[in-house]
């Protein structure tokens, strides 16, 4: 890339109680083989020592950035604002979020520039992600699964916004790289939601008419383990009702009930957050077999639906 046109990289890490693996992030931050970046720590008041890690590394490594900076909360406050204030406090053209347990691949700044370069029109892009374990050994390179590569391969935002109404898939959020313009036009992350950040946040960019594009490469190692938000059981309740939020928020306004494949998203919904079965059993998996909709998706070669 010509330095002269290289554009800041503003790279916000997200921590809470990070502190076991915070230094494998940011050394990976450290090891980009692009240059001008922009690094900043946001903190989400952790009860261990993240911080001071964190602002030691910093200390050492500080020359390796245009800037680099922590920002701590008094009170934890959830993944969205989290990301926020991070984001609010960013100088790039280019944002990457991440979070405190997670690793980029060495190229994967220059990846996504040069992708972008290539498809001028990208202004949020997403790839693919290889999962490693607690002690960063490699589990396996993940694929996008069918329904990931229907919703990247359609020419159009319209498009992907009816498709994500109907079945909001995970998009590999470890991998997201925008624009801070467009995370500015959109109001930043939806601070309704304590989990749901990504979901949010696509939902918004699509329905400003802006298309989710794909690169086709690994560029993040996203850890598996068992105190991950993602993964923890004890908010599963919570990431429930998050998720009917969403239904009610963000997809119903796009789904018309007189669509016969949109009234069987309404069906399945309603088995989702509502239906409690019959006599202690919910039999919920073959009563989704009546869905119009289900059988599209495996009809479209979609197994995981």
């Amino acid at each position: 890339m010509n330095k002269k046109i290289n554009p800041l990289v503003s790279v916000v890490i997200i921590t809470y109680n990070s502190s076991r693996y915070i230094i494998e992030t940011l050394d990976s931050i450290k090891a980009q083989s692009y240059k001008e970046i922009e690094l900043l720590i946001s903190d989400d008041c952790s009860s261990d020592n993240t911080v001071e890690i964190c602002s030691e590394w910093i200390s050492e490594n500080r020359t390796r950035f245009i800037s680099a900076k922590i920002i701590t909360t008094p009170v934890n406050t959830g993944i969205s604002s989290n990301c926020n204030r991070g984001i609010k406090e960013s100088n790039g053209e280019w944002i990457k979020v991440l979070s405190g347990d997670d690793i980029l691949m060495n190229r994967y700044i220059e990846d996504n520039l040069e992708y972008a370069d290539q498809n001028p029109e990208a202004s949020f892009i997403f790839s693919r992600v290889c999962e490693i374990d607690e002690n960063g050994k490699l589990i396996r390179s993940v694929e996008l699964n069918e329904g990931q590569l229907l919703f990247a391969n359609m020419n159009s935002a319209k498009k992907q916004l009816k498709y994500y109404s109907r079945w909001p898939v995970f998009l590999n959020t470890p991998t997201f790289f925008y624009k801070k313009e467009l995370i500015q036009l959109i109001g930043y992350c939806d601070e309704d939601f304590k989990i749901y950040e990504d979901m949010s946040a696509i939902f918004r960019v699509i329905e400003n008419n802006y298309k989710i594009y794909y690169l086709d490469k690994i560029t993040v190692a996203y850890r598996i383990h068992s105190n991950a938000v993602s993964r923890s059981c004890k908010l599963d309740d919570r990431r429930e009702k998050e998720a009917l939020k969403i239904f009610k928020k963000y997809q119903e306004k796009n789904l018309n009930i007189l669509n016969p494949f949109d009234l069987s998203v309404y069906y399945e919904s309603w088995l989702r957050f509502k239906y409690k079965g019959i006599y202690g059993g919910k039999g919920d998996s073959l009563l989704r077999k009546l869905s119009l909709f289900y059988w599209y998706m495996r009809l479209n070669g979609v197994k995981q639906y």
